[in-house]
């Protein structure tokens, strides 16, 4: 499969993977974001890291407002994205939920942050389709999979809907998979090797 071939497919699938995540009832997507709050915390990735870089969830992905707050409220470092650039995508350092305004395409980001280079033990990944091997589709800047090429040392912990697992994703040598995928019904370790860290160890 040629690269337009692929490029076209997930133009596809992305609007197809948004529409099935918007269909989900505002009342449900609370009460799986809850789920997968609880779940996520339990991973002991999670749980020993330090170093965290998360994204704040707009529209219908999985809610982190009340896991970046309460991952601040353990006095734990957190870097949110910023984009910088139509290639760059930065961490910037959060200090508290306040720090946080709309940018030009309405999420919220520390605008006013400092860049932190990392390394990070923990990226809390967003997407809009997965398949339990750990592909992701992203949302078509490459933003993620440049930051995580630039990070390998980072483990990626996807936090989806059980609606958002496919199948398949049509993939290309730049988009890299996910380490682990929580949803509100389990927890996937993908068996993606983790790099830099030997695999087993966090900073």
């Amino acid at each position: 499969m040629n690269e337009t071939d692929t490029a076209g497919l997930k133009r596809e699938l992305r609007r197809a993977m948004k529409a099935r995540r918007d269909a989900i009832e505002p009342a449900l997507r609370k009460q799986y974001s809850a789920r997968i709050r609880e779940r996520l915390l339990t991973l002991p990735q999670v749980a020993q890291a330090r170093r965290i870089f998360a994204f704040v969830s707009c529209g219908s992905e999985v809610c982190t407002h009340t896991l970046v707050r309460g991952l601040l409220d353990e006095k734990r470092m957190v870097c949110a994205p910023y984009i910088a650039g139509r290639t760059r995508m930065e961490a910037r350092r959060l200090e508290r939920w306040e720090d946080l305004v709309e940018d030009r395409m309405g999420i919220l980001a520390p605008v006013g942050g400092s860049p932190c280079e990392g390394p990070f033990d923990l990226s809390i990944t967003p997407g809009l389709a997965f398949t339990t091997s750990g592909a992701r589709l992203g949302y078509g800047a490459g933003y993620y999979d440049r930051w995580f090429a630039a990070h390998p040392e980072t483990c990626r912990v996807a936090v989806a809907f059980e609606a958002q697992l496919v199948e398949s994703i049509p993939t290309d040598a730049t988009d890299l998979p996910v380490h682990y995928i929580v949803t509100e019904e389990r927890l996937l370790e993908t068996g993606v090797q983790q790099q830099g860290t030997g695999g087993d160890k966090l900073r």
